[in-house]
């Protein structure tokens, strides 16, 4: 019998330890009133400001505007593109105007997400309320009609309104 009660003190004993480590493990891994919680994950709001652009002002007056084939149509189908994917509360997709010309519902954040989409990769982009100014260069800009006067995407080529010489912007 005495034999028994020394195994039950050294189970006793173990046990013990074992519920001591285990405080301390969690009490090390439990916040205190001195940390602070992890704040909830914040929203960005969209779209964030564009980038700078890298070229300083065109010069031109945006009065030497002849009709040409377009050079950036397919970088405009591609800002277009993203900000559809990335952002479809913008749009109803509901509403279609042939093709990928979707109704937008909120046309300032629409043209805004273009403008960052384009100054993400270096380009440099300006909307003044009905059209976006594209340009990679100070030599020229083109001009993009990106929405219908239905408020609709308008795309591309069918978008391209003109090259201005020198860039205006």
């Amino acid at each position: 019998m005495h034999g028994g009660t020394g195994a039950h003190r050294r189970m006793g004993f173990v046990v013990l330890v074992v519920v001591a480590l285990g405080a301390c493990h969690r009490h090390s891994g439990s916040p205190t009133a001195a940390e602070p919680a992890t704040p909830p994950p914040t929203t960005m709001p969209y779209p964030p400001p564009p980038l700078p652009c890298p070229l300083p002002p065109g010069g031109g007056s945006g009065e030497n505007c002849p009709y040409e084939l377009p050079s950036f149509a397919l970088e405009v189908n591609e800002a277009i593109a993203i900000v559809e994917n990335e952002h479809p509360e913008l749009f109803d997709f509901s509403q279609g105007f042939g093709g990928l010309s979707y109704f937008v519902k909120d046309t300032r954040r629409f043209t805004a997400g273009v403008v960052y989409v384009f100054s993400t990769r270096g380009f440099c982009a300006e909307y003044d309320g009905e059209e976006l100014g594209v340009k990679n260069t100070n030599l020229f800009n083109e001009q993009y009609k990106i929405l219908t006067s239905q408020g609709f995407v308008r795309w591309g080529a069918g978008a391209y309104q003109s090259t201005c010489y020198p860039a205006w912007f």
